[in-house]
């Protein structure tokens, strides 16, 4: 086992430290990472201690960023967590795009938080062009943000490896990147001039913007519980109405459905949508867990949105959840259920 050089109480501090300053949440067991990561700047702003680290923080931008830098990680690659574009090409675009194009409005907002090198916003940027007939022929506001000056910088530039590129396909790559040669490619400029990079902790004041779409995904992972309700708050209050949020499946964000936010359950992932008009639903509940599965299977092979809500059940083997429709699919809906002889406990009606 490696000896630290640092006693317990200090690494303890100096995560504490990082928490309070920065919204980093390092536990016990990430000390040693903490320490391996840190360890190179005591050499170079010449620190013997981690209180001399947080001294010089708290006025040495180069120290603040390279401490920053050192220890969120940058790892990421294209259209990673592909059925989150799926569900942006499927579900999400579609809806925005009919409603703007009611009242003829061309803007188009669109926030990647954490963005890491860009990766994500470049993938989303790709999927609009995808989607939309005419992508000049609307006002497009794609940002991408880090706390991360490093990624911001690489985000910029736009050059990536082969790795980072594995899951698209050769006419993509043809069509948004120029090849550098040795594995590298770069976005080409006609399509960067679309997206815009910022240095931002999340965890201070943000510019006043409101998004159709907030990207937030494997971010938040480093915060501790409080400061992730206090953050998806500020995200939803930066989202128009009717906008959308999404995250990553292990930041899940338990909501009673007071809030005005719903939980759309879409291609078998959970994301989120901040209420607008209200919205009239019809509530499924079931008779036992397999006409439940059954139900859910109907619905996802027809192209039914739905998404489910969690009960309080019972006993252990009365189902778990209930099934949320559109009020104007109840007919076709029911109409399967009953050919399928899926049993049905009651229906509720209910406007969100």
């Amino acid at each position: 086992m490696a000896i630290s050089r640092f006693s317990g109480k200090e690494i303890e501090d100096f995560c504490v430290f990082l928490s309070r300053e920065y919204g980093l949440s390092f536990p016990p067991a990430r000390y040693s990472f903490v320490e391996n990561r840190v360890e190179p700047l005591l050499a170079d702003f010449s620190c013997r201690t981690l209180s001399d680290i947080i001294l010089r923080a708290k006025r040495d931008l180069k120290l603040r960023m390279d401490l920053l830098n050192n220890l969120t990680t940058n790892e990421t690659w294209f259209f990673r967590h592909p059925e989150h574009f799926t569900i942006l090409k499927k579900h999400v675009l579609p809806d925005i795009l009919a409603r703007k194009a009611r009242t003829g409005d061309n803007r188009l907002s669109i926030w990647s938080a954490g963005c890491s090198v860009g990766a994500e916003l470049f993938s989303i940027l790709f999927t609009l062009f995808d989607v939309l007939p005419e992508p000049a022929a609307h006002n497009l506001q794609l940002i991408g943000s880090d706390i991360s000056s490093d990624a911001i910088k690489s985000a910029r530039e736009g050059i990536f490896e082969g790795h980072q590129l594995r899951l698209i396909g050769h006419q993509m790559l043809r069509r948004f990147f120029d090849e550098l040669g040795r594995d590298k490619w770069q976005i080409k400029a006609e399509f960067k001039k679309y997206v815009t990079f910022e240095v931002l902790n999340l965890l201070n004041s943000w510019p006043a913007r409101t998004y159709d779409i907030i990207f937030c995904r494997n971010t938040m992972i480093y915060f501790d519980q409080d400061n992730k309700t206090k953050l998806t708050e500020r995200f939803f209050n930066a989202l128009h109405n009717d906008g959308y949020f999404l995250t990553s499946a292990n930041e899940t964000i338990h909501d009673d459905g007071s809030s005005g936010v719903r939980r759309l359950f879409l291609e078998n992932e959970i994301i989120y949508q901040k209420s607008g008009t209200q919205k009239d639903f019809v509530i499924f509940n079931f008779v036992t867990p397999a006409d439940l599965l059954r139900a859910l299977n109907i619905l996802k092979n027809n192209g039914f949105d739905y998404h489910l809500e969690k009960l309080a059940t019972e006993h252990e083997l009365a189902p778990t959840r209930a099934i949320f429709i559109n009020s104007s699919d109840i007919n076709k809906v029911e109409e399967l259920f009953n050919l399928s002889s899926i049993k049905i406990s009651s229906v509720q009606s209910l406007s969100r």
